[in-house]
């Protein structure tokens, strides 16, 4: 009896093995069928006049990487691109009610999508092929393939930095067959109102994406006769400056306003004031190191400067004119202190760098310059009332024609003692006089 049922149980077993050995999944018979007369090297088209539509679409993920010296945009981003494949198709009448099969990628054919600006030229190292999505339309009529892959995409993009760090950038990805002309693949954006999908993407530390666009271009080449369509996707990004502001614009802002006004201080340890001088020398060292952090972040170019250089250069240009402003009042002073009065042309530029900045008078100078203007008004009144132009030129006159009364006075003179001398007898009592009454001012000849 126990032998009837082992016997039983064996034969059990060995049907439920035989039938399951013998159900096949629909799938794996699905991709027989469609595999069995396909060739993945051929383009997928049965018309000659048709072209395969390709609609493209990309979500955003993450932006790794904006390297600003070199020009470039890493990002990470899932590619879905969908077309149409008419040698691809079955009736899901006849497996089940399938319309939908998962096939690796390398046994299809697949557009080849192409990034036109990218910087990495092995599509391994870029984007990731696993499976592709079939669903049928019919027997007749094809399969919709739906490629699903992500990527991270290395291209270039040329960065305006004239308002670094407020600035906003525009990257562009072209998008197209490299090969295909459109009369084989044309492309068409899968969403044109929300170009580049940013529901997913991750936040970035330093930039902020703004909005995206796509534009459909057809392009004409030199090269091929046909046209070739193109995808261009524009993603606008913001920087977050909060960053730069607290690390380099205030810090930068903090430093000058101290050599400023360590430049318009009077107290000094000594009567020298030297230390103006170390302050602008250590305020230029500061300075250069700020600067150096700045030009790490900028690109090596002649065609802009960056407001932000802008600012930098006019604060060194103040730091350096405040320490040479330092060093020209402690000259004057050193030669105060000598007792020798300084040269003309530094008194001179020092009188022009007053009236530049606008600087008050000190009050010692005031005193000294009103003290002298009260000796010379003295001086003026001992000496007469200040005499106006034509005061001048009528006393020149006078004195011209009291010079000449001079000279005929020592003319009347000297012949007065040729007289005397032909006349010796006659004493000066006795003489006529032949000429007027010299007035006291004459000199007369006693000989």
């Amino acid at each position: 009896m126990q032998n009837l049922i082992l016997i039983l149980l064996i034969s059990t077993l060995f049907s439920r093995s035989e039938a399951i050995s013998t159900e096949v999944p629909e799938h794996y018979l699905i991709t027989n069928f469609i595999l069995s007369r396909y060739n993945k090297g051929l383009i997928p088209k049965r018309l000659r006049n048709e072209s395969i539509k390709v609609s493209f679409s990309m979500e955003l993920y993450q932006i790794i990487q904006v390297n600003e010296p070199q020009q470039f945009l890493m990002l990470n981003a899932w590619i879905v691109e969908r077309w149409v494949d008419n040698l691809l198709g079955w009736d899901p009448e006849e497996f089940s009610n399938v319309t939908e099969i998962m096939i690796p990628y390398d046994n299809l054919w697949i557009p080849d999508t192409t990034l036109y600006n990218s910087l990495v030229m092995d599509d391994h190292d870029t984007r990731r092929l696993l499976n592709a999505k079939l669903t049928t339309r019919g027997k007749d009529k094809g399969a919709l393939v739906e490629l699903l892959y992500p990527t991270i995409y290395k291209l270039s993009c040329l960065l305006d930095l004239r308002f670094f760090p407020f600035d906003v950038q525009t990257c562009k990805l072209t998008f197209g067959s490299w090969t295909f002309d459109n009369t084989l693949i044309d492309y068409f954006p899968h969403n044109v109102t929300h170009a580049i999908g940013i529901t997913n993407c991750i936040d970035n530390e330093g930039w902020t994406v703004l909005r995206t666009t796509v534009e459909r271009h057809v392009n004409h080449y030199d090269c091929c006769p046909n046209n070739y369509t193109l995808l261009e996707f524009h993603l606008n990004i913001q920087r977050k400056p909060l960053y730069y502001v607290i690390n380099l614009i205030t810090p930068t802002s903090i430093i000058t306003l101290i050599s400023i006004v360590g430049f318009f201080s009077s107290s000094s340890i000594n009567d020298l004031r030297e230390e103006k001088i170390t302050l602008g020398i250590t305020t230029l060292l500061s300075m250069s190191i700020l600067i150096f952090m700045v030009s790490d972040k900028m690109p090596s170019t002649s065609s802009f400067i960056p407001l932000i250089g802008w600012f930098y250069t006019c604060m060194i240009l103040l730091i350096s004119f405040s320490t040479l402003a330092a060093s020209m009042v402690i000259y004057v002073q050193k030669q105060g202190i000598l007792g020798k009065p300084p040269c003309r042309k530094t008194m001179r530029w020092a009188r022009l760098v007053a009236r530049c900045v606008r600087m008050e008078m000190p009050l010692l100078m005031k005193q000294a310059y009103a003290q002298k203007a009260r000796e010379d008004k003295l001086r003026r009144a001992q000496e007469g009332r200040k005499q106006s132009l034509w005061h001048r030129v009528y006393k020149l006159a006078k004195d011209q024609a009291q010079m000449r009364k001079v000279t005929r006075t020592h003319w009347w003179n000297s012949r007065i003692c040729r007289m005397r001398i032909t006349r010796p007898f006659q004493t000066l009592s006795t003489q006529v006089p032949l000429w007027p009454r010299p007035r006291q001012n004459f000199k007369v000849c006693t000989k």
